[in-house]
């Protein structure tokens, strides 16, 4: 098909020079035609044509275009990206008002897609500011799932998507019903992650208004790929950090219970652990552990800690000794991570508990009457430096219906506060929720600490409360 019959004026004599001169591929059309039909007829001439000359042929060349007669989705992207260059293109002279309007609008678009990784707040955002900007008065978004689009705007209620908003998604094309709705297509490359509703109650859409909902949906597109990519990595790397962390002991004498909470900012998998589990003297260890850094490295080494320590203290290694040992292995295995740890040993018949530390912070002892005391000795250096270690242990007696406290700094530091007033604060949340029991106690206590707020490290909580001396059975 010739240029003439496809385009007619002086856009196609225009493109029929650059088809002649090489600039573009003879068989562009289909893809052009598509692209021509959404642009804003007020656009220079000279704009579309050196638009569609900076694709490179192996962008729009003959090998990757469909037939004309076969229309499919694959060319959307391309179909996008010369839409974006054209819509994008700076106006030659001074700029209007509205052109300044334009461009600061979309800008704070960007802004809003780019500063959250949270998929729910940056939608919010997006859309306050489509209203704001009074492209919209009613403004919804559909994310693609499979199932089908499921509303991700949390003002919308619980609603389901109309044939508009499906077709769009289907045909990845944006589609109008009347003059006053328009649905756009939120594509990343070739992958349509939903759509973009918008509604007017008084007026309909111009060109003009289509053109800016496609560079808006282009940008929330964009930021919105990014903030699935997060969710999904912090999802994986949560699940694959439960599934390091081992089951607790359960014993008559003993209530437990462990928490940990990944860090809410950033993707990583943490390098904290606990553990709890019995020797057959009558003895139950308890074990937490922070491993510098973060990402696979911190993982792995934390596993060959966590596993060193049960097994020293399963041999009867004590506190002391058995940190001392997992020192000499960290360093043999001459990395770049250190470790802090804390182990303590409690002798269920009689309450006596051993413990010791390896630049870890102080468990926390909570009496029968609610006191509540750290057990703040000396302690050793981090395991893994580049020192022969001296590890002092010591010993306690606890009383029946004590409680014994291990966690990791994260629980305890704040970038505003200093560690001596998150150990105060630590201390008034046990006091504060001492009743019901250790499980119930310990959310208690993690949401005394962290409550609803972002925090940037890993948090493992370890509380444990020894009822007594088991009783022989009476007959």
């Amino acid at each position: 098909m010739s240029v003439e019959r496809e385009l007619s004026g002086p856009l196609s004599a225009e493109l029929a020079r650059a088809v002649r001169a090489g600039r573009l591929p003879a068989d562009a059309w289909a893809v052009l035609a598509e692209v021509l039909e959404s642009l804003d007829p007020a656009t220079p001439v000279g704009h579309v044509v050196e638009s569609l000359t900076d694709i490179v042929p192996g962008q729009l060349g003959e090998t990757e275009l469909p037939s004309q007669e076969v229309r499919t989705p694959a060319r959307g992207s391309r179909d996008r990206d010369l839409r974006w260059r054209l819509t994008d293109k700076p106006v030659v002279g001074s700029p209007s008002r509205d052109d300044i309007d334009r461009t600061a609008f979309l800008d704070e678009v960007s802004r809003a897609s780019a500063t959250s990784l949270n998929s729910a707040e940056m939608l919010s955002q997006v859309s306050a500011l489509v209203q704001s900007h009074q492209l919209a008065d009613v403004t919804r978004v559909w994310r693609s799932t499979d199932d089908g689009l499921r509303c991700a705007t949390p003002s919308s209620g619980d609603v389901r998507p109309d044939l508009t908003a499906q077709q769009a998604l289907i045909t990845r094309r944006s589609v109008r019903t009347g003059s006053s709705r328009l649905s756009v297509p939120l594509l990343a490359g070739r992958h349509a992650l939903g759509v973009l509703d918008l509604e007017r109650r008084h007026r309909g859409f111009t060109a003009d208004d289509v053109s800016l909902a496609h560079a808006v949906a282009g940008r929330t597109a964009l930021g919105l790929r990014n903030a699935y990519e997060y969710e999904r990595e912090h999802e994986l790397a949560q699940r694959l950090q439960h599934a390091m962390l081992p089951a607790l002991v359960e014993l008559d004498e003993f209530d437990i219970a462990a928490r940990y909470r990944s860090s809410t900012r950033g993707v990583h998998i943490g390098g904290d652990w606990y553990d709890a589990f019995s020797r057959s003297d009558g003895t139950v260890v308890l074990t937490v552990g922070d491993v510098t850094g973060h990402g696979l490295d911190a993982a792995v080494v934390m596993g060959q800690l966590q596993n060193a320590l049960r097994a020293y203290a399963l041999e009867g290694h004590g506190p002391a000794s058995s940190l001392r040992l997992v020192h000499e292995l960290l360093r043999e295995s001459r990395g770049s991570l250190y470790a802090t740890a804390v182990v303590v040993e409690v002798q269920l018949r009689s309450g006596m508990i051993r413990w010791a530390s390896a630049g870890h912070p102080p468990p926390l002892v909570q009496d029968a009457s609610g006191d509540v005391v750290y057990l703040d000795a000396e302690h050793g250096p981090m395991l893994g430096i580049d020192l022969t270690p001296s590890i002092p242990e010591h010993r306690r007696s606890l009383t029946p219906d004590s409680s014994v406290a291990l966690y990791t700094d994260g629980l305890i530091e704040r970038r505003r506060s200093d560690l001596d007033a998150g150990m105060a604060r630590l201390a008034t949340a046990f006091e504060r929720c001492g009743d019901g029991k250790v499980a119930e106690r310990t959310d208690n206590v993690l949401h005394e600490m962290l409550g609803g707020t972002d925090h940037d490290d890993d948090v493992c909580l370890l509380l444990c409360r020894w009822l007594g001396p088991a009783r022989p059975d009476v007959p």
